[in-house]
């Protein structure tokens, strides 16, 4: 029985010198223990760790802290949060009717319009407006409910859909202050 990978000899010498030199050459990143007496202690080894080591010396814990892991998850943590966000968004933006009637009020311009469809028209700018409000309450309650253990990639997808929903929202003003006001349609004498 041998307790290396299946896919190397046991006694491969020379890939383990390769392994050691690797590791030498790897930059440290926890606290190494340091064999020197401490100072009025005689000649005990102290196995405290080095002040000059790299991540502990860049960011200092107090006494009694713990490093930082992401917190559980749950029904309504920052995480599932920002992915509703992400989804209300993909809702809004997949869609396409903001972007379209945007579009649709540009070209319009000062031509005529039928109340009927400009009250369409707004319908759709309103429902879209609001899916995009939506997205961005609750891309807004995500990031206020990050703490020190929240995962990063949370942040970015909260922050990204709070930014990305609020633009909508302001095309969704913009548009409907460019909506024409409805005219009635006369019909042609026959």
């Amino acid at each position: 029985m041998s307790t290396s990978p299946e896919d190397r000899e046991p006694n491969d010498r020379a890939r383990d010198a390769e392994g050691a030199r690797a590791a030498d050459d790897a930059p440290t990143t926890g606290a190494e223990p340091s064999f020197t007496p401490q100072e009025g202690t005689g000649t005990e080894p102290s196995f405290a760790p080095r002040e000059d080591s790299g991540a502990e010396a860049a960011a200092p814990r107090g006494e009694g802290e713990a490093p930082t892991e992401p917190g559980p998850g749950g029904a309504l943590s920052a995480e599932t949060l920002a992915l509703t966000a992400l989804v209300l968004l993909a809702v809004t933006v997949f869609s396409g009717q903001l972007l379209q009637l945007f579009t649709t009020m540009v070209l319009i311009g000062d031509q005529p319009v039928p109340v009927d469809q400009v009250t369409q028209f707004s319908i759709q700018v309103i429902i879209s407006g609001l899916s995009a409000a939506v997205a961005a309450l609750v891309a807004g309650i995500s990031l206020l409910m990050t703490r020190a253990g929240t995962r990063p990639w949370a942040r970015w997808v909260a922050t990204t859909a709070l930014i990305v929903s609020l633009l909508l929202v302001l095309l969704a003003v913009v548009t409907y202050i460019l909506m024409p006001a409805g005219t009635e349609m006369q019909q042609p004498p026959f």
